[in-house]
């Protein structure tokens, strides 16, 4: 599932690929947020990114596509 996550006084977004579901998501990130803690979060080529969750702006969660191939509308 790829998410993107704004953070509070930086102009760009965060995007990762992470192989979780909707739900575990969710759960890890309210939990870090509401307590405030640092999330350590692994991708799908096994990056680590750690965010400080209290300058977490929003969070945006998108399904993940299959690629197009050709013209399709």
């Amino acid at each position: 599932m790829e998410i993107k996550i704004g953070m509070k006084s930086v102009a760009r977004e965060l995007s990762l690929d992470i192989d979780k579901s909707f739900e575990e998501l969710q759960k890890l990130l309210t939990d870090a947020v509401s307590g405030g803690e640092i999330i350590d979060l692994v991708d799908k080529r096994e990056s680590h990114t750690l965010i400080n969750a209290g300058n977490i702006a929003y969070v945006e969660f998108a399904p993940e596509r299959q690629n197009r191939i050709g013209f399709a509308i």
